[in-house]
């Protein structure tokens, strides 16, 4: 830490009276002055050192200065540079990113509360029910985390701020990217970083549990929307179309309700990234939470471990490029975690028990891929045709079939076209231009459902199931869709195809397949 100004010698009196504080607590056998500080050798009993340190600390600060406890070459050495000058805070500035993030979680929670529902016009009551499910339970685990930051820290007479929220309008959907709580000056010793770094991640994991329980069984509940209800989408984003990426701890809470759960209520959203901040803030990087927790638990050795966790969060973006920017971040705060003012005693059992839940929540509460967009991935194949007697008034007929499968694993509609492709009268002729439209124009279409009712007919060279008649299909599941066709005129041979169109598609959401020919005799 550097120094605001030199140690003032003129008449020694300041001089005496910092060799007297220090001597209350720890025998001195040198005093040697510098330009920006006075070093004290001193004689330490490891016993004692952590509370008398402590207590050294605070009469220093009373008087203007900071003591750093040093180990070199075989001794032991306090330390003492000016306290830097702090400015004033100004408490209106955390108001206005609170009312700010206020905002945009709102906005955040009512979007994502009229996906789930399926309104397609915005009420005051959706504002209301995403404020009360989404924006408060989310802005209420964020605040636990930080408020407990900050009351350890003032219990260890730290100077630290009350929270700075941290608004993000859309695209961003969750309408923050977390808190934060400012200390202006070092931590004293390892207890105390540990202790302010645990602090926050445990008191907003302790209330996100809870939040995601109740979320689920919510989602029990969950409205039934159609399939080709896509959800609002804003500047390019999509809040009907994504997919979680569920954490250990998040599988492992869900295994108490049904598996058959397939629309997350906005609770349960809210403690699904309760988890997931708290697994971040635990990344062992920096001045992270982790950061906090890594260095008190293995000091200087923490760098290694620092600079392996940025990266593992580089390597993690080419899965998730959000990880990158995350990585950059890490980058720009710094990767080495300054050391704390007594960086000699180490830590009880307790504190490594915690340290090792510490771990526990961050391996356990973690997603790969936190967001993602389905790949809109649908297959699309022929089954063998099936000629048929023709009916009255008309010359060939067949059942066309053809099997639709949606290999996403979400829910999806689908709308699917039966096409002709080639029209033969003999072998070896085929009909084009004004001729293959004219037999066309005599064609006839008629969608056969499972339950055995019919829609159509419908005439034309190509039919597309009505809009209303959409195909729902859950993940993995598959069906066969039969069309009956006819045409007045003769053929020796049509050709036919078949196309899949997924409702709500991001990207992909298509997927065609020639049926062949059929040859009528």
């Amino acid at each position: 830490m550097t120094a605001a100004g030199p140690i003032p010698s003129a008449g020694r009196s300041e001089l005496d009276r910092l060799r007297q504080a220090v001597a209350t607590y720890f025998p001195v056998y040198e005093t040697r002055v510098g330009p920006q500080s006075v070093l004290f050798a001193v004689h330490v009993d490891r016993a004692g050192l952590a509370p008398k340190f402590e207590e050294m600390r605070r009469e220093l600060a009373g008087l203007g200065y900071i003591p750093i406890l040093r180990r070199q070459m075989g001794e032991e050495f306090i330390e003492v540079i000016r306290r830097p000058p702090l400015g004033p805070r100004h408490p209106w500035i955390n108001v206005v990113l609170l009312g700010a993030t206020v905002a945009t979680t709102v906005f955040a929670g009512s979007m994502i509360w009229l996906t789930w529902v399926g309104h397609s016009v915005l009420t005051a009551g959706d504002v209301a029910y995403g404020a009360l499910y989404f924006a408060a339970p989310l802005l209420a685990i964020l605040g636990v985390h930080e408020t407990a930051h900050f009351v350890v820290a003032r219990r260890a007479h730290l100077d630290a701020s009350i929270p700075y929220f941290i608004p993000i309008p859309p695209p961003y959907i969750l309408g923050t990217f977390g808190a934060f709580v400012s200390i202006r000056e070092p931590f004293p010793d390892r207890k105390t970083l540990f202790d302010v770094g645990v602090a926050g991640p445990l008191a907003g994991f302790a209330l996100s549990i809870p939040i995601t329980f109740v979320g689920l069984a919510l989602s029990l509940h969950a409205p039934v929307v159609p399939a080709n209800v896509c959800g609002p989408s804003i500047l390019g984003q999509s809040y009907g179309n994504l997919i979680i990426g569920p954490s250990l701890i998040f599988l492992g809470i869900s295994a108490f309700f049904p598996a058959s759960l397939v629309s997350l209520s906005p609770l349960a959203l809210a403690g699904w990234v309760g988890i997931l901040i708290t697994a971040i803030n635990l990344v062992p990087a920096g001045s992270l939470d982790g950061g906090h927790v890594f260095r008190a638990l293995a000091g200087d050795r923490a760098r290694w471990v620092s600079y392996a966790a940025a990266a593992g969060l580089f390597g993690l973006g080419f899965f998730y490029i959000g990880w990158w920017l995350f990585a950059i971040l890490v980058l720009f705060l710094g990767l080495r975690h300054p050391p704390p003012l007594n960086d000699t005693s180490r830590l009880d059992g307790k504190r490594l028990a915690v340290g090792a839940l510490a771990v526990a929540i961050l391996v356990g509460g973690f997603a790969l891929v936190p967001l993602s967009t389905p790949a809109g991935s649908v297959s699309a194949t022929a089954v063998p045709a099936e000629q048929i007697t023709p009916p009255p008034g008309v010359a060939i007929a067949a059942y066309l079939n053809a099997r639709v499968t949606n290999d996403d694993p979400v829910v999806h509609g689908y709308l699917y076209t039966f096409n002709v492709t080639n029209v033969s009268l003999s072998a070896g002729t085929e009909l084009e231009g004004p001729a293959l439209a004219a037999w066309e124009a005599n064609a006839s279409w008629t969608f056969l459902w499972p339950n055995g009712t019919r829609a159509g007919p419908f005439a034309g060279g190509s039919a597309t199931v009505p809009a209303g008649d959409f195909l729902t299909l859950k993940s993995g599941a598959m069906v066969i869709e039969t069309v009956e066709f006819t045409d007045r005129e003769t053929a020796y041979s049509v050709g036919f195809a078949f196309a899949a169109h997924q409702l709500c598609a991001s990207t992909g959401g298509s997927a065609t397949t020639g049926l062949g020919n059929v040859t009528f005799s």
